[in-house]
């Protein structure tokens, strides 16, 4: 208690805080005890505050013993702070609780936020690229709204996800990282083998990320600005010909296919007079990224809070596409004497994204650079006079030009529309809200005994709605319309909304027992949860006018479908427990056990029991190491688990009406057309056959690792080597037909994964001026299917009612791409599959001599009727006399063997400098953008795709045999775009994703503007990418899906951004 007298009678009083070592120390919380006011220290260790005589000042930082120091007639107080037992043993957030570092036996790694925090990200999983071992994140693309998916030690699942669970303050919330803005995290920890993740039973089997939101801190209050600006660019193009040149391929593929030239306009005579466009340019803008966030925190010993709000508005570099969204976070905490504490948080999230997915036709997202690329360079045409007419992309007025020209039934140009008016017309508009709300209470019910219950809710909505208006294209005047064949002018809506909502509650008592030689920690503890949802989808056309959006209101009631709806319940029910026992802090033995209980298998096998044990050896503490003056710290790791899986669809273990086709209407009974509530299907109703025994995907993992700290800490090496297996996969396993059905989802399978991670970190404090840091993760690993039975196919099915794989479409179906990803055993999962390159046929001559050894085994040719010179020549594998399906193999796969982050950091007085890069090595990619850039051939759109120079240069000719692509063709008799190894390319890149510079304002300054501290920083994103694979397109960017991984479909670029920022601290 400060006297009555002393109040009001302050004197300022200034000093310097420093470590045991000297440094001066940032950062430092100053606070006369007993009362709210306060300071922290600045860049130089200093502070200064206004106190009375007679109080005391306290001094605390995080990792080291506070200091109280009373106030005397001394003006000026320096403190040497001295590290605390809690620095040396640092806390790390697991399930259900914190252990110290030294006590972990599995493998976790902790992410440094801070340098997170440097790159800017939009989302936790940009933030988490190359920061841990073990840890691959794939960005699916560059879109404002994009995502990432994240495979931690490679993937043990087929049908269910294989993403990571995120635990955000001891809430689990799924595998969706988007409940929290990267501003708000305080800590990440990335639980990686079973041994840490077991006590989260089947949601933890894909490795579980920990993430803990920055609170408020007793004595302290302080407020954090924030913003960011950034300018947007495309990072590279990609190089394709000019109309000249395209026109000259269309020529060459004609001759090719012994046809004439089918539309005018591509004639050589007009070559160096057509208007030439760029869509890549067209399509793509400098655009603007910004971010804003402000956070206030404080509080007292009673009670501590943390409010925030964060701000991200991204125009995306192609145009038309937007994503904006607003976070909202509160939480608090308060205690009751020394007894009982009380809390929660509630976190809000509202996302808008805006024309992303814009589809047009067969051709997939026009925001795909390989798109904009694909599309015929002009909109010229020639009219039957004779005349070249040059089209507006847009003209004078704002309206929207074309082409007349129809690609139906010619096979030469475009689609005959503008795409940039496509994509701009796009009006897809989602709405995303996330509710996270928590509540706890925690009792201390006796020496070393706690309970504590928390419950959760967690809302998620999605509203999708697109609707296309009454188009109109014109003239170049803009005032004469364009009648376009084949095009539907009237209004057309779609909407697509979804529903979820998860309730839990978890309880749970710990017991902590610290005597003598032995610490002990024992937490058992229960949890329900019940998760339902649903989703509805409708479509209707023919609408009175542009601002009617009502599917009940259309004109056409032809129009009015429903594409599908469902309800849907889940619920579970856990017991879990766990317990740390070390000896002399130098052997540590970490066992865990869960029973988890799920509704969806039938009542024999509901219950799955998931135990884990580990053992640590800190050999460092043992006597013959004490003191070394190199060896600060070694451990030693031994882990082992069990986790599980209980993804793939809800009710396969009951039976139960499904059919091919349904659809629920969500009209009111009697509403519209008589539409109601009913089920529809268009292909009859069917009962599945169903697997009663069905039971949980069992996952397991082995774990040795070594923990090594050299220098007093300065340099620190973690290896550590895993082999995880998942046995007894949820699939659909094929039966003899005579069964009445084609397959049966049931548990069959096995795949295994093995690795090497390691992560090696120094830091250096060279003098009072200058520090730096290094910090290289990386891992190693070997994805294998062991037992599979019949090979499990995944592209191009034919399914039954039942859900069942008949098998993929043949070549000679005429479907181009009719091989792509397959689970064999021996290979990795999603292996590619097709075809086998063997040369180029370089005359008719080896066609024929091909076609009559054929003949001489029974067979009608060697591979399709109309081969000829400058076609493929696939190899036969079964050397069975000629090509078919029989002859597809694997030709790669795309996990990449090695990942990699390699960061670098360093300070120099007031300046700081970083630089975050990554990589992989070993990586295949099935290009569908190398194939179709490869050639002309227009597919299922009759479209001719423009092509790279560089395609267009390589393509076989008489005079042009020493080359390994085929020939230029339209008509393809040979099938040539099939999928095959001419498109697996090798995806090894390096990357560097962020440069920054920033600089720390000098405190005296900040003090006469009562600011405590202030950053400004400039940055560069996305700076390099070196890789043999850039001429398609992105190495990067990548599928989410387990069985798509590798597949380049082509999607929206990676931008590169360039950005200023400043942090503030009141």
């Amino acid at each position: 208690m400060i006297p009555q007298w002393g109040i009001g009678q302050t004197n300022p009083v200034r000093g310097k805080v420093s470590d045991e070592s000297g440094m001066p120390m940032a950062g430092v919380n100053v606070v006369i005890k007993g009362t709210v006011q306060g300071t922290i220290t600045d860049a130089d260790g200093r502070y200064q505050i206004e106190a009375p005589a007679g109080a005391v000042l306290s001094f605390s930082f995080i990792g080291y013993e506070s200091q109280e120091i009373p106030v005397g007639p001394q003006r000026e107080i320096n403190v040497k702070m001295v590290l605390s037992a809690l620095f040396v043993d640092d806390v790390v957030v697991v399930g259900y609780g914190t252990v110290r570092k030294s006590d972990i036996s599995g493998s976790v790694a902790s992410v440094n936020t801070e340098e997170m925090m440097k790159k800017a990200p939009t989302n936790i999983l940009e933030g988490l690229q190359g920061a841990a071992a073990g840890v691959l994140v794939l960005r699916q693309d560059g879109a404002p709204d994009a995502n990432a998916a994240i495979r931690i030690r490679g993937v043990a699942t087929i049908n269910g996800s294989a993403n990571p669970l995120y635990v955000v303050d001891g809430v689990q919330v799924g595998t969706n990282a988007n409940f929290v803005a990267p501003g708000d995290i305080a800590s990440i920890e990335v639980l990686k083998d079973a041994s840490a993740t077991a006590i989260y039973g089947a949601a933890g089997a894909n490795g579980v990320i920990m993430i803990t939101t920055k609170r408020g801190k007793a004595g302290t209050s302080n407020i954090s600005v924030s913003a960011d600006f950034g300018l947007q660019t495309l990072a590279s193009t990609l190089d394709v010909g000019d109309i000249d040149q395209y026109a000259k391929n269309i020529r060459v593929a004609r001759a090719n296919d012994g046809a004439l030239l089918a539309n005018e306009i591509f004639a050589e005579k007009y070559d160096g007079k057509r208007n030439h466009i760029d869509w890549q340019d067209v399509m793509t803008r400098t655009s603007l990224k910004e971010q804003y966030g402000i956070s206030a925190s404080g509080g007292t010993e009673k009670t501590q809070a943390n409010l925030s709000l964060n701000f991200l508005n991204n125009d995306g570099i192609v145009v038309n596409t937007n994503f904006k969204r607003l976070t909202a976070r509160v939480n608090m905490l308060s205690k009751v004497g020394d007894f009982l504490e009380v809390g929660g948080d509630i976190n809000f999230v509202h996302s808008q994204t805006r024309g992303s997915n814009a589809g047009f036709g067969n051709n997939g997202n026009l925001s795909s650079l390989r798109d904009m690329a694909y599309y015929c360079p002009t909109l010229d045409y020639v009219t039957p006079a004779g005349v070249l007419v040059s089209p507006n992309v847009i003209n004078a007025n704002g309206t929207y030009g074309t082409s007349i020209q129809s690609s139906v039934g010619s096979y030469d140009g475009g689609l005959g529309d503008n795409i940039y008016a496509v994509q701009m017309e796009n009006n897809g508009l989602t709405k995303h809200n996330r509710v996270l709300t928590n509540s706890y209470l925690q009792v201390k019910l006796l020496k070393g005994l706690t309970f504590k219950t928390i419950g959760s809710y967690i809302l998620q909505m999605r509203n999708f709605e697109n609707f296309w208006g009454n188009k109109q294209r014109y003239e170049a005047d803009g005032v004469t319309k364009v009648a376009l064949a084949n095009y539907d002018a009237r209004y057309r809506l779609q909407i697509d909304n979804s529903q979820s909502n998860t309730l839990a509650l978890e309880s749970y008592l710990t017991y902590n027992l610290n005597k003598d030689i032995h610490n002990l920690t024992v937490m058992m503890g229960n949890s329900v949860n019940k998760s339902f949802g649903s989703w509805t989808s409708a479509t209707a056309t023919d609408f009175p006018g542009e601002n009617i959006r009502d599917i009940s209101l259309t004109k056409d009631l032809t129009t009015r479908t429903g594409s599908g709806a469902y309800d849907l319940e889940v619920r579970g029910i856990s017991y879990f427990g766990r317990a740390i026992y070390s000896l002399m802090d130098r052997y540590i033995f970490t066992g865990t056990l869960r029973r988890d209980g799920s509704s969806n298998f039938g009542a024999g096998n509901r219950w799955g029991t998931f135990p884990s044990a580990a053992l640590a050896w800190r050999i460092s503490e043992e006597n013959f190491l004490q003191g070394h003056p190199t060896i600060s710290n070694l451990k030693l790791r031994l882990g082992w688990g069990q986790t599980g899986n209980s993804g793939g669809p809800t009710d396969r273990s009951v039976a139960a009406l499904t059919s091919n086709t349904i659809a629920y209407y969500y009209y009111p009974q009697g509403g519209p057309s008589g539409l109601g509530t009913s089920r529809q299907t268009a292909n009859g109703y069917a009962i599945p056959l169903v697997d009663t025994r069905l039971k949980w995907e069992t996952n397991e993992q082995s774990n040795i690792g070594v923990d090594l700290g050299l220098f007093n800490e300065s340099l620190n090496i973690t290896l550590d080597y895993f082999i995880r297996t998942a046995k007894d996969l949820l699939l659909n396993q094929s039966i003899r037909p005579s069964a009445g059905y084609t397959s049966v989802y049931t548990n069959y399978g096995e795949i295994r994964n093995s690795g090497i991670e390691y992560s090696i970190q120094y830091k250096k404090q060279v003098n009072r001026d200058w520090s730096f840091g290094v910090a290289l993760t990386g891992s190693s690993l070997k994805n294998e299917v062991i037992s599979m039975g019949a090979d499990l196919l995944s592209v191009n099915e034919t399914t039954t009612n039942d859900g069942s794989n008949v098998g993929p479409v043949a070549a000679t179906s005429g479907v181009h791409w009719d091989g792509h990803s397959i689970c064999r055993e021996g290979y990795a999962v999603g292996s590619f599959y097709g075809y086998k390159v063997d040369g180029i046929f370089q005359n008719q001559a080896e066609v024929d001599a091909a076609n009559a050894a054929a003949r001489a085994k029974g067979h009608t040719q060697f591979q399709n009727a109309n081969t000829g010179p400058g076609d493929f020549k696939y190899k036969d594998l079964n050397e069975d006399g000629f090509i078919d399906q029989k002859d597809m193999t694997i030709l790669g796969h795309g996990f990449p063997k090695l990942n990699y982050g390699l960061n670098f950091n360093a300070s120099y007085r007031n300046w700081d400098f970083s630089v975050h890069t990554h990589g992989v090595a070993g990586q295949d990619i099935y290009s569908y953008s190398a194939m179709t850039l490869s050639n002309i051939y227009p597919g299922d759109n009759q479209t001719i795709p423009n092509i790279l120079t560089s395609s267009s240069k390589a393509a076989w000719t008489k005079e042009n045999q020493s080359t390994t692509l085929a020939k230029l063709t339209i008509l393809d008799y040979n099938y040539n775009m099939r999928g095959s190894d001419a498109w697996v390319k090798k995806g090894d890149y390096f990357k560097i994703d962020n440069v920054q510079v920033g600089y720390n304002f000098d405190s005296a300054l900040l003090r006469s503007v009562k600011m405590e501290g202030a950053r400004l920083y400039l940055s560069v994103q996305n700076l390099i990418c070196i890789s043999g694979y850039n001429k398609y397109g992105d190495p990067e960017a990548g599928q989410g899906s387990v069985l798509f991984t590798g597949l380049d479909t082509g999607r929206y670029p990676l931008p590169r951004i360039y950005s200023v920022g400043m942090n503030i601290q009141f």
